[in-house]
C-alpha cells in the first residue's frame, strides 16, 4: 500500500512539472514568442478596418487590360497604420510615432490564387512601400497607382487606383 502511495505521489508531481514546463514552452513559442505586437499590420477588409476604428476613406479604382477575372472582388481604401495589442490581436494600437501613419490597403476575395503587386515604377509614388503594401504620410494618394494582377489560372490585369 505504501508503494502505491509513493508511485501515485510521484506521478502527480511529474504531471504538475509537465504542466508548468508546457506553459513555459508555449509562451516562448506562442503569442509572446512571436511578439506580434511589435510589427505594423493592416486589415484585409473594410469592415474590419471600421470595427478597429482606423478606416479613413474609400479610393477610386478601375480594372483595365484584364482577362479571366470572373468573380474577382477588389476595393482599395486608406486606413491608419496600427499594431496589435500587447496581449491580443483584438486590441488596436494606432501608430502615431511613425513617418508614414497611413496604409494603402485593399479588400479582395481570398478564394482565388491571385497575387497583387504594385508596379516598381509606382512604388516611388508612395511615401514608402514593399511589393504589395503602400505606406503614406497623408491620408490621400498624390498620383495614380497601378497594381499588377497575376493568377494561377491565367488571370491577368492591371488595376489603377486614385
Amino acid at each position: 500500500m505504501k508503494k502505491i502511495a509513493i508511485v501515485f505521489t510521484g506521478l502527480c508531481l511529474i504531471g504538475i512539472l509537465l504542466y508548468y514546463l508546457f506553459g513555459l514552452f508555449s509562451s516562448s513559442v506562442g503569442w509572446y514568442g512571436y511578439k506580434k505586437w511589435k510589427y505594423r499590420v493592416g486589415t484585409t477588409s473594410i469592415l474590419e478596418s471600421k470595427n478597429r476604428k482606423i478606416f479613413v476613406k474609400h479610393l477610386n479604382y478601375q480594372i483595365v487590360d484584364s482577362s479571366n477575372l470572373k468573380g474577382f472582388h477588389f476595393r482599395p481604401y486608406i486606413e491608419k497604420g496600427f499594431r496589435y495589442g500587447y496581449h491580443s490581436m483584438d486590441e488596436t494600437r494606432i501608430d502615431t510615432y511613425t513617418k508614414y501613419p497611413y496604409n494603402l490597403s485593399y479588400e479582395r476575395n481570398k478564394k482565388d490564387s491571385i497575387v497583387l503587386n504594385i508596379f516598381p515604377e509606382n512604388r516611388v509614388k508612395l511615401d514608402s512601400s514593399d511589393v504589395n503594401w503602400g505606406y503614406l504620410k497623408q491620408p490621400y494618394l498624390q498620383d495614380t497607382i497601378r497594381i499588377k494582377i497575376e493568377g494561377v489560372t491565367n488571370q491577368k490585369g492591371i488595376i489603377k487606383i486614385w
